[in-house]
């Protein structure tokens, strides 16, 4: 068996994934996708433990380097309380005055923060998009070794339209929409006599139906579809088998256990290869999530930390924000869902096929 599997992993070209790096969670070292797919092969597992231990220290590294932002937001809130104090007995004109000073210096760290969650979620689903433009072929064409024409047939352009309309939606009109609600929040909070709550809560609802929706139809079509040409290709390998077993003679049988070997290695490298890409858009999507969800708690901590002494107009605005930054991870979340369940799929169609023959 093991021969079998060198030799299906012979027959794949590697070449355009040497720059794809990843790290096993229980394993050491760095392997490329070749090594990757070969330990994955011979019986290599993630280690749970490992990779929750990972995720708790990447988030506290993430939220740790995020004291300078968060001491930009509080500091100024809390001169303002003490000024404000001072001048309880000033005129209206100058406590508005500080007031505004106040909303300022703290919006223009935050606004920065929601300006880099926005580069690195546009750059995540570019990476994740290259990534997967590499791996996703080489798992069609060991499906269609398989036998599962049909399936790869179909999944193919399916993988096209998830490349393309669904990042082309993600990153040009979801992120958009998103930044949006960021301008809505800063001038609805910004100036008292102007009220755009429903305009912020009308875009946010915006975004979640419209990644919800496509979603949805995306998952509906492929799952649907797959199956489908699962059994017609495993209705027709098991017509080509019987074919082979009693119309060639002597031979046909022979014939027949050896495809039956080599078809139970490809199995092994498609699974493996599979697990791999799921790896490899995890290597990608883990750092970035921990950052906006530390973007996040840090942000609802400022809130929570500054609520007995700040106003509640700026308390809000800070959680307005918090929530904006939500969306960022939930936009690249819901594409690398997508993707994963694009690779869920060729999987389990491959085994699928199989199991029919």
């Amino acid at each position: 068996m093991a021969a079998g599997v060198q030799t299906v992993l012979d027959g794949l070209d590697f070449t355009h994934t040497q720059d794809i790096l990843l790290i096993i969670p229980g394993n050491e070292g760095v392997m490329n996708i070749r090594e990757a797919v070969a330990a994955i092969a011979s019986g290599k597992t993630i280690s749970a433990e490992a990779l929750m231990e990972s995720l708790l220290e990447g988030f506290f590294v993430r939220f740790g380097e995020m004291k300078a932002t968060m001491l930009a937001i509080m500091l100024p809130v809390l001169l303002s309380g003490i000024l404000m104090n001072a001048l309880s007995d000033a005129k209206n004109t100058l406590k508005d005055m500080s007031r505004t000073a106040c909303f300022v210096l703290v919006f223009v760290p935050v606004i920065g923060l929601v300006v880099n969650e926005l580069a690195h979620t546009r750059q995540t689903i570019i990476q994740m998009t290259s990534r997967m433009d590499k791996l996703l072929p080489m798992l069609l064409t060991l499906l269609t070794a398989l036998g599962g024409s049909a399936s790869s047939a179909f999944l193919h352009p399916v993988v096209i339209a998830a490349s393309g309309s669904m990042v082309f939606l993600a990153r040009e009109v979801v992120l958009r929409l998103v930044m949006c609600t960021c301008a809505v929040t800063a001038v609805n909070r910004l100036s008292g006599g102007t009220h755009l709550t429903r305009m912020a809560q009308l875009l946010r609802s915006a975004v979640c139906w419209l990644l919800g929706v496509s979603f949805t139809v995306f998952l509906g079509a492929m799952s649907l579809q797959g199956i489908c040409s699962a059994s017609i290709d495993g209705v027709a390998i098991r017509a080509a088998k019987y074919a082979v077993d009693n119309f060639v003679p002597i031979i046909g049988g022979m014939f027949s256990d050896t495809m039956d070997t080599l078809v139970g290695c490809t199995l092994i490298v498609k699974n493996a290869l599979g697990a791999a890409a799921a790896i490899a858009l995890l290597g990608v999507l883990v750092s970035p999530l921990l950052g906006t969800a530390a973007s996040v708690f840090m942000l609802k901590l400022c809130a929570a930390l500054l609520e007995p002494v700040a106003s509640q107009e700026i308390v809000a605005a800070i959680c307005d924000f918090a929530r904006t930054i939500v969306l960022f991870f939930v936009t690249m979340l819901c594409v690398a869902t997508m993707y994963f369940l694009l690779i869920v799929q060729v999987l389990l169609v491959g085994n699928l096929t199989v199991m029919l023959r």
